[in-house]
């Protein structure tokens, strides 16, 4: 029997969010109505019978694997949040990380940031993804900071001023003098919003606070590291620039065999559900046995024959995660169709979905990450 889906009442009232209104916190209104979204998508699939194809192929639409809204830890992301968790356990500033683009750098700084607030809760996180603006003042560079952050401010409010104060209250709130500023796409700052960092960095060190950085990005953050070089702010190099660390995608068989692993187990939905995801999509072959990890070797048979990588490029860059995401989901989509008792993958399914996801020469790095 198919339970009824429970209404969720939103808790933002009707209208336009106008970010411009002085004490609304527009941020806090946007996660407020996607937890909503989500209680209701869950409900959805709670009380449906999953069991019938019709029923799951109506809300494959809504599936979250399709949203990308998920994160398998790989070797290389869990050694980013063990080195991320000793320098903060210093407190020494000046990790980089590099890695090419789809490599999975993004959802690696959320893990770390979600894991942070577990196994390091007296620590303030903080997490701002760069633009480049050349010949930005300081002023407006503290105020991307501040919306960054989420913190209101007025017109009357001095942006400089304010962000060194309300990282400084983050800090003592969260039960330290420690923040920790993430920078993504760290490669398009500029040498002088770097200046601007430090200056912030000192401003906060005469306070008694430790601001401690891990500035991520594309191979072009180690040219902006020899340009800051080049142009004698040693300080600078110093602060930001110490231990250098890479991160790639999957390099091996072995790797991409883990990888899948988690789909047929660790990931499901409805939360705590026995609904991984390759039984959402592949019930009647997943109840006779089928796992999506046992495609291993067929699937990477297919990835070296599609890209045909170099050494290097393996050892280096590895698959991009965010294009071998697009190929499974590809995999799952078309396989929904054709379950059955018996299924297997094939090299022309597999191949299919690979060159679906991504052209021969986008699938993999160059290697010079």
């Amino acid at each position: 029997m198919v339970k009824p889906v429970h209404k969720v009442k939103s808790v933002i009232s009707k209208g336009p969010l106008d970010d411009s209104l002085e004490g609304v916190d527009v941020n806090d209104h946007l996660q407020a109505e996607e937890s909503v979204l989500d209680q209701l998508r869950e409900n959805k699939f709670s009380c449906s019978d999953l069991n019938d194809l019709q029923v799951r192929i109506r809300l494959t639409p809504f599936h979250p694997m399709l949203e990308s809204s998920y994160f398998i830890e790989t070797e290389q992301a869990s050694n980013f949040y063990n080195v991320v968790y000793d320098n903060i356990l210093a407190r020494k500033s000046g990790l980089y990380c590099m890695g090419e683009f789809r490599v999975g750098k993004t959802k690696a700084i959320s893990n770390a940031i979600q894991r942070l607030k577990i196994d390091m809760p007296w620590a303030a996180v903080f997490l701002h993804s760069a633009k480049r603006v050349m010949h930005q003042t300081k002023k407006a560079f503290c105020l991307d900071l501040i919306r960054s952050f989420s913190c209101f401010i007025t017109n009357r409010q001095n942006p400089e001023r304010l962000l060194t104060r309300y990282l400084m209250a983050q800090a003592i709130k969260a039960g330290s003098k420690t923040c920790v500023l993430f920078i993504d796409e760290a490669q398009m700052l500029t040498v002088l919003q770097l200046r601007y960092l430090l200056e912030i960095w000192n401003e906060l060190r005469v306070e008694g606070f430790l601001l401690v950085t891990v500035l991520v990005g594309q191979k072009g953050l180690d040219s902006l590291k020899q340009l800051t070089d080049e142009e004698d702010h040693g300080a600078v190099i110093a602060r930001f620039f110490v231990n250098a660390m890479h991160i790639g995608g999957l390099h091996s068989s072995t790797q991409l065999r883990l990888y899948l692993e988690a789909f047929d187990s660790k990931l499901v939905y409805p939360t705590n559900s026995d609904w991984s995801f390759s039984r959402f999509f592949c019930n009647v072959a997943y109840a006779s046995g089928w796992r999506l990890s046992s495609e291993v070797d067929v699937f990477w048979e297919s990835l070296i024959l599609f890209s045909r990588p170099s050494k290097r490029a393996l050892q280096v860059s590895g698959f991009r995660l965010a294009f071998l995401n697009d190929a499974i989901h590809g995999f799952f989509l078309d396989s929904m169709k054709n379950d059955k008792r018996q299924f297997k993958g094939t090299k022309k399914i597999w191949t299919d979905a690979i060159s679906g996801a991504a052209t021969s020469d986008l699938l993999i790095g160059d290697g010079n990450a």
